[in-house]
């Protein structure tokens, strides 16, 4: 614009001066036509005289007005050169900017990695794009005014492209699936998509895409037949499997326990505590093998159960488990003891595994159960009948040793022992046989078992010997203990005069600091035992 503002001012003066110059014509025209007429000799008083005419003034006006004239038309031209020269820009402008856009969407189109093809309104090829050739093999002079239909459609259906293209051609926005043969006369698996071409609103052919996705569906297929076999598996393993979505129970803790102790320690205080996460989570998928374990007959009555499936003895282990997940653990075995809907406990092994992909927000969690009831059931056997005397169901010798040697490491004192015998086991053996011997015995464990805690160590050690581990027990404990052991054997007696009368001699010892041997105290209670029977054995005799 500026260098063309001297061009057309310059114009401008041109006109104007052409215009008063023209103008000038007229005046001297006249001047020298009265002249002549008149046959008046040329001066300037002549030309005075004829310039007082008033129709002369008029002509020598005309300079004035034809300047004027011609200075508009000056004006009017320089503004059709302004508006020329403002085109010519625009036609530039917009010239390199429809070549920069057709060289852009030309790289566009040759650099997608698309297939793309475009038709003219009789459905021919006028483009194809490079991946459109890699893809279909063919070259751009072969396909060129070529119906598409009939060099790619799938031989087997080929209506099915034809179609694709007149829907495309009607104005619907194909997006569609199918297999389309490449120039070698394989089939390829394409996702496919059709559109029309339109400029200002007239329709002038059709664009059509073809994307590649033979390694997708391939992967797909692989992938449905991995779900497959996973779901056979599920179905029919006989380790009970259950899918869980702890995200209720994830987002819970996020956004409201900020306690600075462990799950399982903050439970030991608040007993509703276990009971509210508990129903947080939700059962998305199950086996039969989880439903026969639990007795549950279907999943809903399974989801109805689910907070209540987890023994207490195991709440606090479950407890764990979630603070190990909340640390990053996606993996944790343990064992754990159910409940069945039936109220039977349940050991099992259990492994809580988070599917990978749901490590943040714990919305797959998938729980595998093996039932070890049976094994755990004949341990806890093994554990018993190694510990315990089988007939009187009182602890074995062997046991009472252990808790003596762990006793006596302990700081805790006094430590009181009793050592009794059943005076006439051997008479009632002779007399009545061995199971009633065993009877007996059984009576007097039962006795001496009624005379003391729970936790207070009572144990077979001999044929017909008993013995009793006190803690905390001092001396005059102890002996208050045997009176209470000689009166239950007493009103045993006298409750059953038809059984056997039983009698036991009783010894005892008490160790009161540390330092003194627990053996020593056994030994010592031992020899009190056998003075009492040897007592009683004299005062028989002195009575016969």
């Amino acid at each position: 614009m500026n260098k063309t503002a001297p061009k057309t001012n310059r114009s401008v003066l041109k006109y104007t001066l052409f215009g008063i110059l023209f103008g000038l014509v007229f005046p001297v025209l006249a001047t020298a036509s009265e002249i002549l007429n008149h046959a008046m000799a040329f001066s300037w008083q002549t030309i005075t005289s004829i310039h007082s005419n008033r129709l002369i003034w008029i002509i020598d006006s005309a300079p004035f007005f034809l300047g004027i004239f011609a200075y508009n038309a000056g004006i009017r031209q320089r503004e059709l050169l302004e508006q020329a020269g403002k085109l010519e820009q625009l036609v530039e402008q917009r010239s390199k900017e429809i070549i920069r856009q057709k060289l852009f969407y030309e790289a566009l189109v040759d650099n997608n990695p698309i297939a793309t093809v475009t038709l003219d309104q009789d459905q021919r090829v006028i483009s194809i794009n490079p991946a459109f050739q890699n893809l279909f093999g063919y070259r751009q002079e072969e396909v060129m005014g070529v119906y598409l239909d009939e060099i790619i459609a799938n031989p087997e259906r080929p209506q099915e492209a034809t179609n694709i293209t007149r829907m495309a051609w009607e104005g619907s926005a194909v997006h569609e699936f199918g297999k389309r043969r490449r120039k070698d006369n394989k089939l390829v698996d394409v996702e496919i998509f059709g559109e029309q071409i339109r400029v200002n609103g007239n329709r002038i052919g059709i664009l059509g895409l073809y994307r590649d996705i033979t390694a997708e569906k391939e992967a797909q297929e692989a992938l449905s037949a991995s779900e497959e076999r996973f779901r056979i598996m599920f179905d029919d393993s006989p380790v009970a499997l259950r899918m869980e979505d702890y995200s209720l129970l994830k987002q819970w803790l996020d956004e409201n326990y900020h306690e600075n102790i462990s799950l399982a320690d903050y439970a030991e205080d608040h007993p509703d505590f276990f009971t509210y996460l508990a129903q947080l989570p939700k059962i998305i998928d199950l086996n039969d093998a989880t439903l026969w374990m639990f007795g549950a007959d279907d999943k809903q009555e399974m989801q109805n159960f689910l907070h209540e499936i987890l023994s207490s003895e195991s709440r606090r282990e479950a407890l764990i488990i979630v603070d190990a997940m909340r640390d990053g653990k996606t993996t944790v075995e343990t064992e754990l003891i159910y409940n069945r809907l039936d109220g039977k406990k349940i050991y099992t092994i259990t492994k809580l595994s988070i599917i990978p992909g749901h490590e943040k927000d714990w919305s797959r969690v998938l729980f595998s159960n093996m039932d070890i009831t049976e094994r755990k059931l004949a341990e806890e056997r093994l554990t018993y009948i190694s510990l315990h005397d089988i007939m009187t169901g009182i602890y074995n010798r062997a046991f009472f040793e252990e808790e003596m040697s762990r006793l006596s490491r302990s700081r805790y004192y006094p430590f009181s022992i009793l050592v009794m015998d059943m005076d006439n086991l051997k008479k009632i053996n002779d007399q009545y046989g061995h199971q009633t011997g065993d009877i007996a015995l059984q009576n007097m464990a039962n006795i001496i078992k009624s005379c003391f805690r729970s936790e207070d160590v009572i144990a077979r050690i001999g044929g017909d010997e008993m013995a009793v581990l006190l803690q905390g027990l001092d001396a005059q404990g102890v002996a208050n203990a045997k009176e209470r052991i000689l009166e239950a054997i007493k009103a045993h007696n006298q409750l059953n005069p038809a059984d056997i009368q039983i009698s036991i001699s009783i010894g005892c010892g008490t160790a009161t600091m540390a330092g003194e041997s627990l053996t020593d105290i056994f030994k010592f209670a031992d020899e009190r035992m056998y003075e009492d029977k040897k007592k009683k054995k004299e005062l028989k005799k002195i009575s016969l």
